[in-house]
């Protein structure tokens, strides 16, 4: 039946009395109590049919909290960090130690002695170093440019980047990221791999012309796999030949060549000869021996299960032992969210396992569990709401790091909780992409900034209760 045949039988049925009363007789008041049968009915019709939700005159909230498609709420970067320092997120840490390794590294930092190296491990909203770069950024004003940190060989997916570092690399490298995978699982410390056997393929690093920091470069350190039948790579700095080196091994281990360079603005060339298989990593720019290096880790598609199930354990331990992160953040759950039935049982084995892991090698490093941020899904109805599985994830993390002594950071509600992608995406100007799940540049800079201002405050507060004294 067609949409205005229902309404001329709703109107007759509503204009046919059962039982006629004496002041409806009257001309004028019967006429009137017709019309405002019809207005009852018109105004019901959305309610009832319901391609006309939109016309709907009041709006009943679901139990999350969302924003109309209809009536956007427009709101600034400004109004979004005063709402979040109304209700800041705080580092969690029951055991009242988790972060000392790595607050301990800040303070010698903060005085003018010693590096400090985070690890930041993640998901997609991390690939394009906008949250990350945040983070160094602000780390190193503080405490000292300590150099880029870790960059991949080459650009497994077309929106990776690094912000201040110049990165190129030139066709006939074979990408293999971390994921569901045969093979043997060696992805290197960035989770990918890259290989290439032809001559004259090229990976090239170089140092930011401006800015405050990450100018400067003192050392590259170049991660490779040493493999029977390897092959050989020249090094080039600032245009000249500098080294050749053999990734050609009896047996199977991890790899590295550090290239010392003056202080100052360099580039680095990586070059593959062509007499055998050359598989790379990455390399690391670094500045001097004080200040703040921060690794950008993201691997598009990831869950924390790749790093309990597809990563080799062994090859995995090498990298981090060579690399000594003094934190290492494992910033999961975008892709977790995506399924409403996500296996919690299986995320708290692989959560787990990934926290043994790292325990086992590096003993004395901080962890930090980094829960996801809020990723939207267009409800029945057109309202933009919080994917169901995102609070039970957060959940489950603070669950696990109070479990296994680590710290914890509820990045979801520091953004603002439940409809902050509906908020966000409806901001001026635009902090949450089109995909209701990877915030534009402006929101990178903001979450970056609360996870920083965090990290600071548990610092500030570690330097006042700790009785521990610097260390010569």
């Amino acid at each position: 039946m067609l949409a205005s045949e229902k309404l001329l039988q709703l109107i007759n049925a509503s204009a046919r009395p059962v039982r006629r009363r004496a002041w409806l007789s009257h001309p004028l008041t019967g006429k009137t109590s017709q019309t405002i049968c019809c207005l009852i009915v018109l105004a019901s019709l959305p309610y009832l049919i319901p391609g006309l939700h939109r016309w709907r005159l009041w709006r009943t909230a679901p139990a999350t909290n969302v924003i109309s498609t209809a009536t956007p709420q427009v709101i600034t970067p400004s109004q979004v960090i005063a709402r979040a320092e109304s209700r800041p997120g705080e580092i969690e840490d029951p055991s009242g130690r988790a972060m000392n390794h790595f607050f301990a590294a800040l303070q010698k930092a903060e005085s003018g002695n010693g590096r400090v190296i985070v690890s930041h491990y993640g998901d997609s909203p991390i690939t394009a170093d906008g949250i990350t770069s945040t983070l160094r950024r602000r780390l190193q004003l503080r405490f000292g440019d300590g150099g880029h940190g870790f960059v991949l060989t080459a650009r497994p997916w077309g929106w990776y980047n690094h912000i201040g570092v110049k990165h190129d690399a030139g066709s006939g490298w074979t990408s293999e990221p971390m994921f569901i995978s045969r093979g043997d699982h060696l992805f290197g410390y960035g989770c990918a791999s890259f290989t290439a056997s032809a001559a004259g393929i090229t990976a090239t690093f170089s140092t930011a012309d401006e800015g405050d920091i990450g100018r400067s470069v003192t050392a590259f350190d170049v991660y490779f796999l040493a493999q029977p039948n390897g092959g050989d790579f020249e090094v080039e700095v600032d245009g000249a030949p500098h080294s050749r080196v053999t990734t050609r091994s009896d047996d199977l281990h991890s790899g590295f060549q550090r290239v010392q360079v003056a202080a100052g603005a360099h580039t680095l060339t990586l070059r593959t000869v062509g007499n055998g298989q050359v598989r790379m990593f990455g390399v690391v720019l670094e500045n001097g021996e004080r200040g703040v290096q921060y690794d950008s880790l993201g691997d598009n598609g990831a869950f924390i299960g790749l790093l309990a199930d597809y990563m080799n354990e062994s090859h995995w331990t090498e990298q981090l032992r060579h690399r000594r992160p003094d934190l290492v953040i494992l910033n999961y759950g975008t892709n977790e969210s995506e399924f409403e039935n996500w296996p919690m049982d299986k995320y708290e084995r692989d959560t787990r396992e990934v926290i043994r892991r790292v325990r086992a090698a590096l003993p004395e490093a901080s962890i930090l569990l980094l829960s996801p941020m809020d990723r939207g899904i267009r409800a029945k109805g057109g309202d933009i709401i919080t994917r169901p599985t995102i609070p039970k994830l957060v959940a489950a993390q603070r669950k696990f790091a109070a479990d296994n002594g680590c710290a914890f950071l509820d990045t979801f509600t520091a953004m603002g909780g439940e409809g902050t992608a509906a908020r966000w995406l409806a901001a001026k100007p635009k902090l949450m992409g089109g995909d209701y799940t990877h915030p534009t540049w402006q929101g990178s800079e903001i979450v970056g900034s609360l996870i920083h201002d965090a990290i600071i405050r548990a610092y500030e507060n570690y330097k006042q209760h700790s009785a521990t004294p610097l260390a010569e």
